[in-house]
């Protein structure tokens, strides 16, 4: 969720979704944002002990109210995470587009202008 700051009277703002489509609002034209994240996997297989090991996860939620998570990848390490996540999100469907990826995709530098353009969070690096 976001919060957006107007100090000119100390109030802040909550951004609600404002885009309507197929029953739900989206806070922007993506179906679907991506996030970054270290996770620790953990065995939940009874009888075993493995121990806890950090990685890399790229997860997908819908881009609505309360971002409920789609799909989790994960990686061994950040740069697997990066490539992967620089791989996929040229190719996230618009509603813009009918709930349809580009066809043909941007390149990565194209999607990276069109995030910049349309004031949305840059991808990580």
């Amino acid at each position: 969720m976001s919060i957006e700051s107007d100090w000119s009277n100390e109030c802040h703002q909550l951004i609600l979704p404002n885009i309507h489509f197929k029953g739900d609002n989206y806070f922007d034209d993506r179906l679907f944002v991506l996030e970054l994240a270290r996770v620790t996997q953990r065995c939940l297989t009874p009888g075993r002990a493995d121990p806890p090991a950090q990685r890399w996860a790229v997860y997908t939620r819908r881009n609505v109210m309360g971002f409920p998570p789609w799909r989790v990848d994960d990686f061994e390490t950040r740069e697997e995470a990066i490539q992967f996540l620089h791989r996929i999100a040229p190719h996230v469907p618009r509603i813009s587009l009918g709930g349809r990826a580009p066809s043909p995709a941007p390149s990565l530098s194209d999607f990276k202008a069109w995030l910049a353009a349309s004031g949305l969070e840059p991808l990580p690096e």
